[in-house]
């Protein structure tokens, strides 16, 4: 072959290129302006950006240029499809043996629920905007994940790895014993620690009763006012029932209600027979530990969230700021579905939430939780004739001026083992004292 026709066909083959190249993106084009575009994200959870508002100011301060950068991230072609090959590959990942998979954040322990880490994030179950308090389909929310360290996936099954610190455990059970100080012994003090289900779902050799053992040195430290809820006893004797979601980080609905009934007998009441609430399901339910993963392991053991409602009426109000002006709210949201079912517990992880049951008994708590306690505080509408539940995280009030205005008879503490070794709950929960907590930026 000549110089001059070697160079031809090199020129061709560039041609084509180019024009192959250019003809993908003359079609890519089109077809990203035809194609319907989908509004939220399953596979991501989340809500996909929609086009812009175009103004002077935007395009002035460059935020216009990110947005439409978005836009078009969110809404390429075949995007989902495009992801959902990543996660095929993703799951590749890990270390696996025939039965135990171990899913590891960069950020996270070192080694898998084997060290000492006094620092973990606590939970948060997935949010609902204000604005979004009345809208039939909770799918649309768009929230955070809780900050997840390590997961085993074991027996189709997924699990959070857990590992506490002696200290963070004083620490915690100083903190109750100042709020026992604080109000002179008039109120009732409970703590209650949950269980997040490695011990009674993991292999020994990967988690010997690490949530145990942190329970029982957090119980031993409290003070002799402070009255421990044996929740683990009560849930260990139930392993083999459903009391832990398969794809979600949180108990289920009847997890909740054994931590309910032993709250009942730390309390000296009778708790209701399951028989007394009625019973509703919502199926296909994959949670926060599905999305971390994105295992196909868990899609074939899908969750659904059964939740047990009480027979009567209750006059419910979230508050957004303080402890004034509530708005109607209730206390069970049953249009939650999919990835946000969980939600149908109270609906979202709002700063204060207030409730008055039809009882006139004088008896009126304060449930200080993370959003593990969503699924047990309406159990206490029973026993109660109001009963209010704050969240760590988000509530900005004075829990002093609060004890005073509503007339508060107890106080509980319902936190899992994760929340229960954070420093940052410790100091929010002091800060209450004070009405200063800091809203979490990241949790």
């Amino acid at each position: 072959m000549s110089i001059e026709s070697k160079a031809i066909k090199e020129k061709k083959l560039i041609f084509t290129n180019v024009f192959v190249f250019l003809f993908c993106i003359f079609i890519g084009g089109i077809l990203f302006f035809i194609l319907k575009k989908d509004k939220i994200s399953i596979n991501e959870k989340r809500k996909l950006s929609s086009f812009p508002q175009i103004n002077f100011k935007n395009y002035i301060n460059g935020s216009l240029a990110d947005s439409i950068d978005f836009y078009y991230s969110d809404n390429f072609i075949y995007r989902n499809e495009i992801i959902s090959i990543a996660d095929c590959i993703k799951d590749l990942r890990g270390v696996k043996n025939n039965e135990i998979k171990f899913f590891k954040n960069d950020k996270g322990i070192k080694k898998i629920g084997l060290e000492n880490n006094t620092k973990i994030d606590p939970s948060i179950n997935i949010a609902v905007n204000d604005s979004q308090i009345n809208q039939t389909h909770l799918e649309s929310i768009d929230a955070p994940f809780e900050n997840i360290k390590s997961v085993i996936i074991c027996k189709k099954r997924a699990i959070q790895c857990f590992k506490g610190s002696k200290y963070a455990a004083k620490n915690f059970a100083d903190m109750t014993k100042f709020y026992k100080k604080t109000f002179n012994n008039k109120l009732n003090i409970y703590c209650l620690a949950i269980p997040i289900g490695g011990d009674f779902y993991l292999p020994q050799k990967l988690n010997d009763k690490n949530e145990k053992e942190f329970i029982d040195i957090l119980y031993k430290d409290l003070d002799t006012g402070v009255i421990s809820v044996k929740a683990y006893e009560e849930l260990e004797k139930h392993t083999k029932e459903y009391i832990q979601f398969n794809t979600d980080h949180h108990w289920t609905g009847l997890g909740a209600y054994y931590a309910y009934k032993a709250f009942c007998s730390a309390a000296g009441f009778t708790s209701q027979p399951l028989s007394f609430f009625t019973k509703k399901v919502i199926p296909n339910f994959l949670g926060t530990l599905f999305y971390y993963t994105k295992s196909d392991e868990l899609k074939e053991n899908i969750d659904s969230v059964e939740y047990y409602k009480v027979p009567f009426e209750t006059k419910t109000y979230y508050y957004k700021n303080g402890i004034d002006n509530g708005i109607p709210s209730q206390l069970y949201f049953e249009n939650a579905r999919g990835g946000n079912s969980y939600g149908v517990y109270l609906g979202s992880d709002f700063p204060m939430i207030r409730c008055i049951t039809p009882n006139k008994n004088g008896k009126k708590i304060v449930i200080i939780k993370d959003s593990y306690g969503n699924a047990f505080s309406h159990y206490l509408t029973s026993h109660y004739e109001e009963v209010i539940i704050l969240d760590y995280r988000y509530f900005k009030g004075n829990l002093i001026d609060m004890v005073n205005k509503f007339k508060i008879t107890d106080i509980l503490f319902a936190h899992n083992v994760y929340v229960a070794n954070s420093d940052f709950a410790v100091k929010q929960e002091l800060n209450f004292l004070k009405g200063n907590a800091q809203k979490s930026q990241n949790k």
